[in-house]
């Protein structure tokens, strides 16, 4: 089983649109094709609701936040959107708001079930009650689905931005490693040799997460172009930069942190620091792509054991763990230029 699980990947809707909207067009699947994806889908989304059924008859928050979020990930679609939850998962919903009413994983996990499913006013109320729970944490405000506005003046409020992804992803794997998929389930998948329950959960853990990713562009766009113009926008961009820049905990905030910052320098001197981290950035994301090309890279069991080491807690230890693990140079050698040094073709 070899994973995909670099999160900046999730930056290049933000980042790279133009590369996309330039690249060839990939070729419309046959009917075979569309076929066996159905099916697969359909497999997975059986799994799905099998572990939730089995995490429903816990008593515990956390569980039942789990079993609500895996059931939204396997409602099928209905006309432009998802299927509602059905009672069974309304319960569960229920019993985890209020069993779960003080502990932020409950309310993240809620959070992304919300996402998952398309019910917007269940995803808001999760994100209030984390922030409820966290009132100096930027993390669940940016989750909110605020305006580029709302958002500066809810990092004016905020001291710290800590989305935590990691202890979620690691509680979510540990649960999901005692319900690996049997090898029926495995083989419906079409996903190739089967991985070890370790493994799968690791990486079934790093998908959920994603749920939680931010879009930051419109507020990317209020600090970064003519908006920050305004009266009062540099300072609170400025303060806005520093939480994501502080101790990120996402190559994505550190990446978005990093753009806003440098749009308010004014000189060579100013931007230099900035560039350097941006540079560090890049290339160890281009060293994760050539890990991820190895044919013998083991992503995922080296995710999975990277990810069980409650020391990691932000992405970029993860990936100079990841990085160190197969050898492979964590900063760039002073001749190499960023992407976005490199002449334009």
């Amino acid at each position: 089983m070899r994973i995909r699980f670099l999160l900046p990947l999730l930056l290049l809707p933000v980042l790279a649109a133009p590369a996309f909207a330039q690249s060839p067009q990939a070729p419309e699947p046959t009917e075979e094709e569309l076929r066996l994806a159905q099916q697969r889908g359909e497999a997975w989304q059986a799994y799905a609701l099998r572990v939730a059924r089995l995490l429903g008859r816990s008593d515990g928050a956390r569980d039942l936040a789990l079993a609500t979020l895996l059931e939204a990930t396997a409602r099928p679609a209905e006309g432009e959107g998802i299927a509602p939850a059905g009672a069974e998962a309304r319960r569960w919903r229920e019993a985890a708001t209020t069993k779960g009413a003080g502990d932020t994983l409950t309310q993240q996990l809620l959070l992304a079930a919300g996402l998952a499913g398309g019910d917007e006013a269940a995803a808001l109320a999760a994100a209030r009650r984390w922030q409820s729970l966290e009132p100096g944490n930027l993390a669940p405000r940016v989750l909110q689905g605020l305006g580029p506005e709302a958002l500066l003046e809810a990092a004016g409020q905020s001291s710290r931005n800590a989305p935590d992804p990691y202890p979620l992803q690691r509680w979510v794997a540990g649960v999901l490693r005692r319900h690996a998929p049997s090898a029926a389930e495995w083989a419906a998948f079409g996903e190739g040799p089967r991985p070890s329950a370790e493994a799968n959960a690791a990486a079934w853990a790093a998908s959920l997460q994603a749920l939680l990713v931010p879009d930051y562009r419109e507020v990317l766009e209020a600090c970064t172009g003519r908006q920050l113009g305004l009266a009062g926008r540099p300072e609170a961009c400025r303060h806005l930069s520093e939480l994501l820049l502080a101790r990120p905990q996402t190559v994505l905030d550190e990446r978005i942190g990093l753009s806003m910052a440098r749009a308010l320098t004014r000189s060579a001197a100013e931007r230099a620091p900035l560039d350097a981290r941006r540079r560090g950035v890049d290339w160890r994301q281009e060293q994760m792509a050539e890990r991820a090309g190895r044919e013998d890279a083991g992503d995922a069991e080296a995710f999975a054991h990277a990810l069980a080491d409650a020391s990691i807690d932000t992405e970029d230890a993860l990936v100079r763990r990841l990085l160190s693990e197969a050898r492979l140079a964590q900063d760039p050698p002073a001749g190499w230029a960023a992407p976005w040094q490199r002449p334009r073709r």
